[in-house]
């Protein structure tokens, strides 16, 4: 027989057997060693916030497998979980959001589409949703060879995002909503995202394909005449009563609840009639009455609510918000079963839109317990899925949000998280806030005053430092129309960061006052004469209240970048929150202003959480760091709104 350094082939054949043997004995003792360090979380003397309206203290809750396996009072030993101190810290569900859009309405073929959910779908969950809590979405509308795609990569593990249902596309009529909106100038939106019907033999092969994509509710929209999309006015066809009695009678034939867009008292009471399983956003063209007839219809009904007060927001006609605010208290008032849903368009907003929407709640009259059971208990039971989702209990899914405060005391506290728990998994953990080392600075001896004039000459900002190196006081001042539009003054530390901020609008009843706090911004007072109370988690970071005027300090300093801090007093969803923002030296320029020529550096500014949606453009004058001009870039083109001025007070 052959032989290799002596050894027959039979015996190197038998080492080799032998070998192989060993190595998968080692290999499946180390794959078991690995799977039994896998023990899941204890979090350690937890609050926990039910999702039911009910409160537990000082309790032990064990997480593993993906569920909530245990809640005791007592002490939990579990051999290889992992500990979670949750002493002072609360436990409540994830948020259930029953009516978002994912979609991308600048793609215009599947290839965009694929492109679009490949390249920023993970991202935006993982920076946008999940931080805030936001565990269970349900879509109203988005492309199907997008949306059908999606939810299959979320619930095979290969996209990390929180759960999806969907209802495919929306029935509508020929050039309704969406097909004559979102897909008015884009076949390819319209083809997906809308179901044009003007037959029963349509409905009917629509209620069919649909069954058969393996949607979770339908959709149709109920509405026609008037439509805002963005600042076009359009003229949308509304569905005839008969095609939207047919869709609601064979989705439950087939297992589909239906629920509808509807904006109108009249339209609300004919789907009620009809036997509609939800209603999304409400009836936005009048304020209910406790005793209007069409509460009891409604509660005789059974039907489900989606207020979508943050949406309102968008409305042209302010009056929406305003009926939409009190027509939530009122029918919660009534029993109406109410469900939380923002219309959150997810690829151009993020979950604070849900924080937002809780706070909506509260400033309608729910209590904060109340407007968190709409997003959790009530929220599961609107998607059919309560068994395993809106609370936290035994045998649960371990979708969870533990916080550093209670939100039930205070809607705002919704924004401290420390964690998210998606099926028992950790997918959100709070980063600490950077500090900068940020050198102090000095203004110049000859500057007291500084005024900055809009191009147009509507606004003229002057500020006063006379008093700043006294006290590190500085105040501004907004003119328009030559009248005294707002003040501020601001106490701040000699790196320029803010202490202490006092704002006043008269136009518009705003008196606010923020003070730093340590680790904290508390805000109080008056905005747009509604009462404030909020407090912002900043740590160690940097408050740039001033925004453009704190500039001075980084300019002075070696850093490239850095990231700041400024609560926000305008008409947009961030007013009176607290935004994050990334200022970055791009280089230098030389500018010219009034004959005087300025060697400037060139700074951007964009916001942290949607860097794509406004990019603000400062020089500041190397010597001095005071800022010379401002403005925004839009594309590849720069357009400056403000230059320095001589001071003429």
């Amino acid at each position: 027989m052959p032989t290799i350094l002596g050894i027959p082939l039979i015996g190197w054949g038998q080492i080799i057997l032998g070998a192989a043997i060993v190595l998968f004995i080692v290999f499946k003792l180390l794959a078991r060693r690995r799977r039994t360090k896998t023990g899941g979380y204890i979090l350690r003397d937890v609050h926990i916030v039910v999702g039911d309206g009910s409160e537990l203290y000082h309790q032990n809750v064990l997480v593993k497998d993906g569920l909530i396996a245990q809640i005791t009072a007592q002490p939990l030993v579990k051999k290889h979980a992992q500990v979670i101190d949750g002493s002072g810290k609360t436990l409540m569900p994830g948020l259930i959001d029953c009516h978002v859009h994912i979609q991308g309405l600048n793609n215009r073929s599947d290839a965009d589409s694929d492109r679009f959910l490949k390249a920023e779908i993970p991202e935006i969950f993982k920076e946008r949703i999940l931080p805030y809590g936001v565990t269970t979405v349900k879509d109203l509308c988005a492309p199907r060879h997008f949306i059908y795609k999606l939810r299959e990569q979320i619930r095979t593990g290969k996209i990390a995002g929180p759960e999806l249902l969907a209802v495919g596309p929306n029935f509508t009529a020929p050039d309704g909503h969406p097909a004559n909106t979102l897909g008015g100038n884009n076949p390819w939106i319209r083809k997906e995202m809308a179901i044009e019907v003007s037959t029963p033999e349509q409905v009917h092969a629509g209620v069919e394909k649909l069954k058969r994509d393996g949607v979770d509710f339908l959709k149709l929209t109920y509405q026609g005449g008037d439509y805002w999309y963005f600042d076009e006015k359009l003229q949308i066809a509304k569905m005839a009563p008969t095609l939207m009695r047919q869709i609601i009678r064979e989705g439950n034939k087939n297992g589909l609840m239906a629920t509808a867009h509807v904006f109108y008292k009249q339209d609300v009471r004919e789907l009620l009639e009809a036997g509609i399983y939800g209603i999304e956003h409400g009836i936005l063209d009048e304020s209910l009455d406790p005793g209007d007839d069409i509460i009891r219809l409604w509660k005789e009904s059974g039907a489900r609510f989606v207020p979508t007060v943050n949406a309102m927001t968008y409305e042209k006609d302010p009056n929406r918000l305003v009926h939409s605010l009190h027509n939530l208290k009122v029918l919660y008032d009534a029993g109406i079963p109410i469900a939380m849903g923002t219309d959150n368009m997810l690829e151009m907003m993020g979950g604070e839109a849900e924080h937002r929407e809780l706070a909506y709640y509260v400033e309608a009259g729910l209590t904060p317990m109340q407007a968190i059971v709409l997003a959790t208990k009530n929220a599961a039971e609107h998607l059919r899925i309560a068994s395993r989702k809106g609370c936290v209990k035994p045998g649960m899914e371990a979708d969870l949000i533990l916080l550093d405060k209670n939100p039930a005391e205070n809607i705002s506290n919704i924004q401290f998280i420390d964690k998210v728990f998606l099926k028992g998994r950790v997918v959100f953990s709070q980063k600490p806030i950077q500090a900068y080392d940020i050198p102090a600075y000095r203004y110049p001896a000859d500057v007291t005053s500084l005024a900055y004039v809009r191009e147009d000459g509507a606004e003229i900002r002057k500020l006063q430092i006379s008093r700043f190196a006294e006290e590190k006081e500085i105040s501004q001042t907004i003119s328009r129309e030559e009248k005294a539009w707002s003040t501020e003054t601001y106490t701040v530390e000699e790196n320029l960061s803010a202490v202490k901020w006092r704002y006043t609008r008269p136009s518009d009843h705003t008196e606010i006052e923020a003070v730093r706090e340590n680790d904290f911004i508390r805000l109080t007072g008056s905005f747009k004469g509604k009462a404030q109370d909020k407090r912002f988690r900043i740590g160690a970071g940097l408050w740039y209240q001033m925004m453009d005027m704190a500039m001075p300090a980084f300019i002075q300093s070696d850093r490239e970048e850095i990231v700041f801090y400024s609560i926000g007093t305008g008409n947009n969803r961030g007013a009176m929150g607290l935004g994050e923002f990334q200022a970055k030296k791009l280089g230098e320029e030389t500018v010219t202003v009034n004959g005087v020529s300025y060697s400037c550096n060139k700074v951007s500014f964009v916001l942290t959480m949607f860097p794509w949606a406004w990019t603000g453009l400062y020089w500041y004058d190397k010597t001095t760091g005071q800022m010379v001009q401002s403005g925004e870039k839009k594309g590849s083109a720069e357009k400056i709104l403000f230059r320095i001025q001589p001071d003429k007070t």
